[in-house]
């Protein structure tokens, strides 16, 4: 089931354009930016987009934002570093000269990238369990972000899933512990 909705998710995400890309990319960061203001976060951990996801970093002008990268692929471990960005696996933009490593519990907020999500706060990733297995007895506030097309009524959600606190799209923030 899980497997069916992603591959569904990927295909409808990998029919938008670039322009489309850049111009919801750049609302959706407007609102994360708001989001992270009204808490005054300032350790804030994100992503780098990758195969035609929403860009959240657009207007975060932080002093110190962390990127993950892959430690071990066979625990599915990721740790989360400042630093100047490279293509590593698959294309992803990782941490290649690192600056600073975070450790999880001094991490504010985390901006959480998905194939879609769902109201609830529930996420479709990859399928590997790096993000479920980082968050977990993280003390962060989790901000999900896609595209309103990749948010879907339902995500079947399994006992290790970690779901995030807020879901923010291209027309809306959406409060997730209100819904579960």
């Amino acid at each position: 089931m899980k497997e069916k909705q992603r591959n569904k998710l990927l295909k409808r995400r990998g029919a938008l354009n670039k322009s489309y890309i850049r111009t919801r990319s750049a609302l959706i960061s407007k609102k994360v930016y708001s989001i992270l203001e009204r808490y005054a976060f300032t350790e804030v951990a994100s992503y780098s987009p990758y195969n035609n996801e929403a860009n959240p970093n657009i207007y975060l002008n932080f002093k110190v934002l962390y990127f993950p990268k892959i430690e071990s692929f066979r625990d599915a471990s990721m740790s989360f570093f400042s630093g100047t960005l490279a293509q590593s696996f698959n294309g992803i933009r990782e941490p290649k000269i690192f600056k600073r490593k975070i450790f999880k519990k001094y991490i504010q907020a985390i901006i959480v990238p998905g194939v879609g999500f769902d109201e609830r706060g529930f996420r479709i990733g990859y399928g590997a369990g790096f993000y479920d297995r980082f968050l977990k007895d993280s003390k962060a506030l989790k901000i999900g972000v896609t595209f309103e097309c990749c948010l879907v009524d339902r995500i079947q959600n399994e006992k290790n899933d970690i779901p995030v606190d807020f879901v923010v799209t291209e027309k809306r923030e959406i409060y997730c512990k209100l819904r579960r």
